[in-house]
């Protein structure tokens, strides 16, 4: 139980990141481990980085993360 509170409050720290100017500049997924997550504020010059485990929580943060890069 505890462990999904946990995901969720990456990826909602992941959506709070993005709106306060972070980006995701490289993910490293593997298939059955961890994945790290890269990201710069382009503004301020500050990096972050994350590890997420789940393959749903993965999933929903690539979708989040794909949806809102820059193109």
């Amino acid at each position: 139980m505890n462990n999904i509170n946990n995901n969720m409050n990456d990826f909602e720290k992941i959506k709070k990141m993005y709106e306060n100017g972070f980006r995701c500049i490289r993910y490293d997924d593997t298939k059955d481990g961890d994945m790290s997550i890269y990201f710069k504020n382009f503004d301020n010059e500050a990096s972050e980085a994350m590890r997420i485990s789940g393959f749903e929580q993965k999933m929903q943060i690539k979708n989040f993360i794909n949806n809102n890069s820059m193109k």
